[in-house]
């Protein structure tokens, strides 16, 4: 096992009516002027809206609104919130929403104690994170662990491409996780986000050096089969309140501070980078990217890595149940319950239904490893890449 250091500050609060735990949350951490940031509404039609700006006129703590954050944030919203920030003196950010919202406001933390452009701030950028405001979330949707983490994705003027932004810093101080407020979520998202909370695990699984981390191994493999489980609960009954808090703390766990790829040789997430690409040309909802392409991405690297056959028939066996003595046939079983699954949550069935041009095919290629090869087990450069879409268009 590799060394590793592992760190995860942020506090939970977990279960109906946590949202009591809001204001002293916020006063603990120092916030009298906090920036609500949420979305395109939901939260007001839903009743989240009110339940969270009465805990806050209670408490005595001024907000002010920045709403409007889009899916896929682009840095123009985040823009705005650290130009509302500023112009109002506030002192401490509220996410209420998905990871988009969350994301968007890890950005803005850094950005209003950074004097430049916030998109210096990124992977890729020429700026540093020195300081950062402080940040909390009321989760609404979950599939990120945007709530648990300290990362975000932002989207650059710049072929839309995805640009993430990372730091102990951005860490949220606290998150409340209310599995009720995931009621009204609708089918498609609610969905789209079990996929993705499936996929951080599966990124986080099929890594290099998984012969030697058995114990992050076997709970990323109780983490995967729980959403396996209750995704398809959710699915046949929306309020069913322990299908969804179990999807919302497995995609919570699934990547706090990437615990499940420590002591690993390290990975890119290889079938993130495709995704991203689908989302920043289609402007495809994230989830239903990695649903398409992860079935082919795992048959292409089981070819490339015959050593690592074990792994997959592990998976086949310990996540979706594959009874098959020979690791080989278990492992092909294990990439087909994948594709299973995805049709089971009313994904689209490939990149073609999905309204993918089969000319863009090479452009997406190009695109995902433009910056380098992308693979975890075996390198991914571009025409592997290219390969693995071609798999998935039809």
């Amino acid at each position: 096992m590799e060394n590793f250091s592992f760190y995860v500050p942020t506090s939970v609060s977990f279960g109906k009516g946590q949202i009591e735990n809001l204001a002293p949350s916020i006063k603990q951490f120092g916030g009298n002027k906090v920036m609500l940031a949420y979305g395109g509404g939901s939260i007001k039609a839903n009743g989240i809206y009110d339940e969270v700006v009465n805990e806050l006129k209670k408490a005595n703590i001024e907000y002010v609104d920045c709403d409007g954050i889009r899916p896929n944030p682009p840095v123009a919203d985040v823009r705005k919130g650290i130009a509302i920030y500023r112009e109002n003196a506030c002192d401490f950010i509220l996410a209420v929403g998905g990871g988009s919202t969350i994301d968007a406001a890890k950005a803005m933390a850094a950005g209003v104690c950074y004097d430049g452009d916030v998109m210096d701030l990124m992977a890729d950028g020429k700026g540093e994170i020195t300081a950062a405001a402080p940040l909390a979330s009321v989760l609404t949707m979950a599939g990120t662990g945007s709530e648990l983490d300290m990362g975000g994705v932002i989207t650059g003027e710049v072929n839309h491409k995805k640009h993430t932004i990372m730091h102990p810093l951005l860490y949220p101080k606290f998150s409340i996780l209310d599995p009720s407020y995931t009621f009204s979520v609708p089918e498609k998202h609610s969905m789209a986000g079990c996929f993705d909370a499936l996929d951080h695990l599966i990124e986080c699984y099929f890594v290099a050096g998984s012969e030697s981390t058995d114990v992050q191994n076997m709970m990323n493999e109780g983490l995967m089969k729980s959403i396996v489980k209750n995704a398809p609960r959710v699915l046949a009954n929306p309020e069913d309140y322990d299908a969804r808090a179990n999807i919302m703390w497995a995609s919570s766990m699934a990547l706090a501070s990437f615990q499940f790829a420590v002591g690993k040789k390290g990975s890119n997430f290889p079938m993130h980078a495709m995704g991203h690409e689908l989302s920043s040309l289609y402007d495809m909802t994230h989830g239903i990217t990695l649903a398409l392409v992860t079935p082919a991405y795992l048959e292409l690297t089981l070819g490339k890595v015959p050593e690592y056959t074990w792994l997959f028939a592990n998976f086949a066996r310990n996540v979706f149940g594959v009874l098959e003595d020979d690791d080989f046939v278990a492992a092909k079983l294990g990439i087909r319950k994948v594709k299973e699954f995805t049709l089971k949550l009313n994904m689209p069935k490939n990149l073609k239904e999905a309204g993918v041009e089969e000319d863009k095919l090479e452009y997406l290629a190009e695109k995902a490893t433009e910056w380098g090869n992308i693979g975890a087990l075996c390198k991914i450069e571009k025409e592997e890449a290219l390969e693995i879409y071609k798999r998935a268009y039809a």
